[in-house]
């Protein structure tokens, strides 16, 4: 009978316990992914920003890309498509990727 007893007892602590390591436990993966959540769309966020800095720069200012910067660019591209949600980003690179690696010559260089 008292071994009965501790047997019930023993088995009421033991589901306690597991109960709470559990719960202890899907907390602190919710959390975890709470936080690789943040950081995912921060870096996405910055690499976003560093994309669009090149695009205004190399496309809309100077017409052309040196080669070291389009390897960064390109870089920086691959590990922001592979967080994924590239939307209008793919179009940017398209037009970086179509740009030549060298200055255009001058009008008045091409007359004389």
């Amino acid at each position: 009978m008292i071994e009965q007893s501790l047997d019930a007892a023993l088995n009421s602590i033991i589901n306690v316990i597991s109960g709470c390591v559990i719960t202890l436990l899907i907390t602190m993966y919710r959390q975890k992914k709470k936080q690789n959540d943040a950081l995912k769309a921060g870096l996405q966020a910055l690499l976003r920003d560093r994309i669009i800095q090149a695009y205004n720069h190399y496309v809309q200012d100077r017409g052309w890309i040196p080669i070291y910067a389009k390897e960064s660019i390109d870089a920086c591209y691959r590990s922001y498509e592979a967080l994924g949600d590239n939307g209008v980003i793919d179009n940017l690179m398209q037009q970086i990727n179509e740009l030549q690696n060298y200055p255009p010559k001058n009008r008045g260089e091409e007359d004389a």
